[in-house]
């Protein structure tokens, strides 16, 4: 668990909160409203990369969020001609250092990379080719052409709200305690993204109560959010409404192993970022309150249309996010119909 000093922790709001100024949301009671780079899903032009070979570099296989990415993306692939090229760095920075090695010798036209800590992207752009790059979800400084990917401060609050909203009109906004499992090392992504979720709470029900802050490992980990929620609920003791946040669905998942351990499933109140439909550990669990919506299987309709225009020479947008949803119990299935949990 990582215990933040009151400087850091308001250090860490103010970043936020310009973060959000600068992205038009406002922190208020009403809904929040998306900011203005968020982009429309469209369907990729037939052909439209023909002849052309990107390097994606992916966070690491083997879990809902990627393999969607994954097969979004080949699909995509597959209709605008282009040749993709998938190095798995597996979570791991080493291996994205590979990854970016591999693809300076492969003779790729651009690159797209995903890869957890956001520190060592300086390293791993020196050492690949010198390409148009779009960052995934985590920035690729200094050398991302374009980010792609979560509206973190708007995904974030959106949850919060309806966490807020939930809590005033089941508790009177009574809670024991906030959980907030976080991924320090992809850095203002983090911040952002779980910042928001704080202040989209806060709006509705005031401060949050004995908050605790989780460093989940890079990219968010399932097991290591299992053992530090286990220590995490032995140190909550009779507590019986625990808020839980998480950066992604994995962590979530972990918090909720520890909580069966205990017997203590009932006690969490579920904030998640992303909704996987065949997730039924977490859209089944008594507490599920809210989800923002990521899409992940149609990031590529963002990714690959303005990838292909940066190589052609064209001026892209340097931000260019997803059209978030929030997902609760009562509409999931309005916009995931072949959810069956």
């Amino acid at each position: 668990m990582s215990d933040f000093t009151t400087a850091q922790r308001c250090l860490r709001a103010a970043t936020a909160i310009a973060a959000i100024t600068l992205a038009g949301i406002a922190p208020a009671q009403e809904a929040p409203t998306p900011p203005e780079a968020v982009a429309d899903f469209a369907p990729i032009t037939p052909g439209i990369g023909e002849g052309l070979t990107i390097g994606f570099t992916q966070l690491g296989l083997g879990v809902p969020f990627t393999e969607a990415l994954q097969s979004g993306l080949e699909e995509a692939a597959a209709v605008a001609g282009v040749e993709l090229i998938t190095c798995d760095s597996k979570f791991n920075a080493a291996e994205a250092l590979n990854c970016a090695r591999q693809f300076r010798t492969r003779d790729v036209d651009g690159l797209v990379t995903f890869q957890a800590d956001a520190a060592a992207a300086a390293n791993i752009c020196a050492e690949g080719p010198q390409v148009p790059v779009i960052a995934i979800d985590i920035e690729q400084q200094p050398c991302q052409t374009a980010f792609v990917g979560a509206a973190n401060a708007y995904a974030g609050q959106i949850v919060g709200h309806e966490l807020g909203r939930y809590f005033k009109e089941n508790f009177d906004c009574e809670h024991d305690a906030w959980v907030s499992l976080e991924s320090l090392a992809v850095g203002v992504v983090n911040d952002m993204r779980m910042d928001g979720m704080r202040q989209g709470f806060e709006a509705v029900c005031g401060p949050v109560n004995n908050e605790r802050v989780i460093d989940s490992g890079a990219g968010g980990q399932a097991d290591v959010a299992q053992r530090q929620m286990t220590d995490t609920l032995t140190a909550l003791p009779g507590a019986e409404r625990v808020i839980v946040v998480g950066i992604n669905e994995d962590v979530v998942t972990g918090a909720l192993a520890a909580a069966r351990s205990q017997a203590r499933t009932d006690n969490l109140f579920l904030g998640v970022q992303n909704f996987d439909p065949g997730n039924c550990q977490i859209w089944t669990a008594p507490g599920f309150v809210a989800a923002a919506a990521y899409f992940p299987e149609d990031y590529a309709l963002l990714i690959l249309p303005n990838l292909i225009a940066s190589i052609k020479g064209e001026e892209i947008a340097p931000q260019i996010l997803v059209p978030h949803e929030v997902i609760t119990p009562g509409n999931m299935q309005d916009f995931y119909p072949e959810a069956s949990c």
